[in-house]
């Protein structure tokens, strides 16, 4: 069923809301104020025609937004996107009772920032392939030449890929590539079913070759439990932590942007500062670890033992740092306990998305007088500020910074003090 609607706020997720008939409709690629056509199934909703465009809406910058689910906003006035983007944070805090919290302005980072991202595949029998992103809410697979996100380096290499895969990708056989910019080259990772043969080896080392890559790895998604193999190392990539290299291992998590990282890198400094003796919580490869040793002694907590070596070794390379230790354990089964913290003036912690509730228990129970907190949900953290401020924390400043255009996710960075 066709209706029209006015479209009255931006949801959460970034998708138009209105309001009609005591019913809530989600229509994504619209914004307030839109007059539109829109084609009706349950609460949501399918953009058809716009009779009267918002004062809110821009021209989208990239030929395969609407198609490509990888960016949602583009349609958004920048202003309206960045206030939007803010009040994210606003809104979560809100909902748990939190108000009158001081909130930066957004942090964006600039168009071709992005220097990570991983490109779907699938082959269409006859030499043709599609690799792209998904459409919004489908598997289908959009086919891409360009993306104004991505960093250039990873950009140019969309056309060299397709030229590769399109001689080595059969019928249906499905394949992600995952895409790094290192400073020193790209370091790219093919994930597959299935062992590759002798010939592919061969094949992805002369890619890699051809192509100046800095290393290129298999992923065999078949095994109970997958592995890295690299296949060519022709410079071991790195990136750079407040002026120290960090070599970080195949499929490392890296802050999506360096202008981002640097950002929260910079906050994170302000609210360490003073302290000689500091925990970084999911440390990763070292991206606060590395960073924060310029000021302190830094111990180091991370499940990953790839990442944990690569800290550990980009540490020991270091000059003009203080001393960093380095602990492999799952703080979800594990949590540090309270008699562990208060060893410990400041806590780092940047958990994975779904927050971190039992670490976050053992902090609120340890005599730690300070917490600096990463997280990519404003959701799980405005739980973990509620359960802060209520065992006597004081919230400073928040930091929301944008390193995912286009799309409503969002970093958020804040400093806790114990009254």
């Amino acid at each position: 069923m066709t209706q029209k609607i006015i479209i009255d706020e931006l949801g959460g997720r970034g998708d138009g809301i209105a309001h009609m008939d005591g019913k809530t409709v989600y229509v994504p690629y619209t914004v307030p104020g839109d007059f539109i056509d829109a084609k009706l199934n349950g609460s949501k909703g399918r953009l058809r025609h716009i009779h009267k465009k918002s004062p809110y809406r821009a021209e989208p910058i990239c030929q395969h937004f609407g198609d490509c689910g990888g960016c949602m906003l583009q349609h958004v006035e920048k202003e309206y996107y960045r206030d939007w983007k803010r009040n994210l944070v606003k809104t979560a805090l809100e909902n748990q009772g939190i108000a009158d919290v001081e909130i930066r302005p957004l942090e964006i980072s600039p168009l071709g920032s992005r220097r990570r991202t991983s490109f779907q595949a699938i082959g269409r029998g006859g030499g043709e392939i599609i690799l792209g992103y998904a459409e919004k809410g489908s598997h289908n697979l959009v086919d891409i030449n360009m993306c104004p996100i991505l960093v250039p380096a990873i950009t140019s290499f969309i056309e060299p890929l397709k030229k590769y895969l399109r001689n080595n990708l059969g019928h249906k056989q499905k394949m992600t590539i995952q895409v790094t910019n290192a400073e020193n080259g790209l370091d790219v990772v093919f994930k597959g079913n299935g062992e590759i043969d002798l010939n592919m080896r061969m094949d992805l080392a002369a890619f890699a070759d051809e192509n100046d890559l800095a290393r290129i790895s298999w992923f065999d998604t078949s095994l109970k439990k997958p592995y890295f193999e690299i296949l060519a190392e022709r410079r071991k990539p790195y990136v750079t932590f407040e002026g120290n290299k960090v070599f970080f291992p195949e499929g490392a998590f890296l802050q999506a942007t360096e202008h981002g990282q640097n950002v929260l890198i910079s906050a994170m400094l302000d609210g360490i500062k003073g302290a000689t003796r500091v925990v970084d919580l999911f440390s990763g490869c070292g991206t606060f670890s590395i960073a924060a040793a310029n000021l302190a002694n830094v111990h180091a907590v991370e499940n990953n033992e790839e990442m944990l070596d690569a800290l550990k070794n980009s540490a020991n390379m270091a000059t003009g740092i203080k001393q960093v230790t380095t602990e492999l354990r799952d703080l979800f089964l594990r949590p540090l306990l309270p008699h562990e913290l208060d060893n410990f003036e400041v806590a780092i912690i940047d958990p994975p998305r779904a927050g971190a509730r039992h670490q976050m228990v053992e902090i609120i129970n340890s005599r730690l007088k300070k917490l600096v907190m990463i997280s990519c949900n404003p959701v799980t953290f405005s739980r973990d500020v509620q359960n802060l401020i209520e065992a006597g924390f004081k919230m400073g400043t928040v930091t929301p910074v944008d390193q995912f255009l286009y799309s409503s996710h969002l970093e958020i960075i804040a400093t806790f003090e114990r009254a």
